[in-house]
């Protein structure tokens, strides 16, 4: 389509480009990107100014790949259009959304600290349990009701990019997926990532420490949440949010006034889908839940206590999205659990329990350590961590602090340490407590932390969960939690 057509179909776009001059109009666009190694012939390149990098300085290489059109903020010169103004990402996720324009008719966005990745996943679930053709997007990819993975990020974003994001969200749409669940992460949200597309579904699961490396203070990090309800949210857009989160009761008392459609969950009174009860049966949740002034028995067969808000959080989006509880209701029961997500791994020659999880803030750790000692464990508790390279330093110490007061042995490794001394990382996180046990070497660690197991104990291994790959200096290495685990545990049988 030419650039005029494009920018017709936005009244946005129609008043930030009204004075751009005519020749550009008549452009035939193909494609989008911020990325001058991504364009292609009649591209669309915005040369952002980031804190990293300088899109201006790659605009000859886009040219020379196609492009005959860029939008820069700073640069002025007749072959540019120049927008130098405060919208200028707003702008590049609406041109996006609006070249991508055929989308799902439902989408949901699913934003918190802990459990974007599970809920996303369960919605998904649960929409083909119903017979929906549904997909997920986020942290570990885009899976379908087939259960397939057929995209991966390369940039390890939990939102993807505003063209990629929209370019998916186009390629589902021709797969004929109606319903889609995503991960908007505060960072996403705070940029304009997800501006443009059309959502009818939002999800608030908790907030707790995290990113303030980027956000600064908790307020700030809340702020870039609520952006999503208050910014991108249309009027009659079903929203749920857990009330048993002191955030989620904040954002609601904020909100409460906006013309949504509230299916909020939790054992709070003010709750549409209210828990009334649990019950722990073995390895199987027992729930009584009220709704719509009836009372339903369902059960969940998940690990962590915390996945019940998890599965409640998909169940009441369900439902406001017009589904009956009945088959909802029913359907948790045969919820699967996501990889890397309080992942059990089962081996002929361990009696012990190990368990991968994602856990990478202060309190996933916690909650992740609590749901394992629920469990009625009779052995002990191991806890193997470690914490990312230049990325929140505060958080760490408190890490250390949940691990040692809750575990009978913390085992302090590597994460990702990126361009960080690996060793003072540790030692941050260990914070001069005698009882931590510091193994350099992520590999090296969980193997040892195997051989100390004995048959009823439980190891859980946080911080990486699904991730198949660990940044080291400016390397990106291939290294999986899982894998390392898996052939520990075969190699028992040479």
């Amino acid at each position: 389509m030419k650039f005029k057509e494009l920018i017709d179909k936005s009244d946005f776009l129609k008043e930030k480009f009204e004075k751009v001059e005519g020749h550009f109009k008549e452009i035939e666009v193909n494609g989008i990107s911020n990325n001058s190694k991504n364009v292609k012939k009649n591209f669309i390149f915005f040369a952002f100014s980031g804190n990293k990098t300088n899109g201006n300085l790659y605009i000859e290489e886009a040219r020379k790949n196609g492009v005959k059109i860029v939008i820069s903020q700073e640069k002025k010169d007749k072959d540019i259009i120049n927008l130098p103004n405060k919208d200028y990402s707003l702008i590049y996720s609406h041109l996006c959304s609006s070249f991508y324009n055929k989308k799902p008719k439902n989408i949901v966005a699913v934003t918190g600290t802990n459990g974007k990745t599970s809920v996303t996943d369960f919605c998904r679930q649960l929409w083909s349990f119903y017979g929906l053709k549904s997909a997920s997007i986020g942290t570990i990819g885009i899976k379908d009701s087939s259960q397939k993975f057929y995209h991966k990020s390369k940039s390890n974003l939990t939102t993807l990019d505003s063209s990629e994001l929209n370019k998916q969200l186009s390629k589902l749409y021709d797969k004929q997926i109606s319903y889609v669940a995503l991960e908007a992460s505060s960072h996403g949200i705070i940029q304009n990532r997800l501006d443009g597309i059309n959502f009818n579904g939002a999800i608030f699961t908790n907030l707790s420490h995290d990113h303030l490396d980027y956000h600064k203070s908790m307020n700030n990090y809340f702020n870039a949440k609520k952006k999503l309800f208050c910014e991108n949210l249309k009027d009659g857009t079903c929203v749920s949010i857990n009330l048993d989160d002191k955030y989620g009761m904040k954002l609601y008392n904020e909100i409460k006034t906006k013309n949504f459609k509230f299916v909020n969950y939790g054992f709070n009174k003010k709750c549409e889908l209210k828990l009334i009860d649990v019950k722990k049966i073995e390895k199987i949740w027992q729930l009584k839940i009220s709704y719509n002034k009836k009372i339903y028995k369902t059960e969940i067969g998940l690990v962590g206590y915390f996945q019940i808000y998890n599965a409640l959080a998909s169940a009441s989006i369900c439902l406001g999205l017009g589904m009956k509880e009945d088959l909802i209701f029913k359907s948790l029961s045969y919820l699967q659990t996501v990889p890397g997500r309080m992942q059990l791994i089962n081996h002929h020659l361990c009696k012990a329990t190990i368990i991968i999880d994602y856990a990478h803030t202060p309190d996933a750790l916690e909650k992740a350590i609590l749901s394992v000692k629920k469990m009625n464990v009779t052995g002990k508790v191991y806890t193997l961590f470690g914490c990312g390279g230049e990325r929140d330093f505060e958080k760490r110490s408190k890490m250390g602090e949940i691990a040692f007061k809750n575990s009978d042995f913390t085992i302090i490794t590597d994460d990702n340490p990126r361009n960080e001394d690996p060793s003072k990382i540790r030692k941050s996180i260990i914070n001069n407590n005698p009882i931590a046990i510091e193994i350099p070497g992520r590999d090296v660690a969980i193997k040892k932390a195997i051989s100390f197991l004995k048959d009823d104990d439980v190891l859980i291994i946080a911080g990486k969960g699904h991730e198949q790959t660990q940044t080291i200096g400016i390397e990106t290495l291939p290294f999986d939690d899982f894998s390392v685990v898996k052939n520990t545990l075969d190699s028992l049988n040479l």
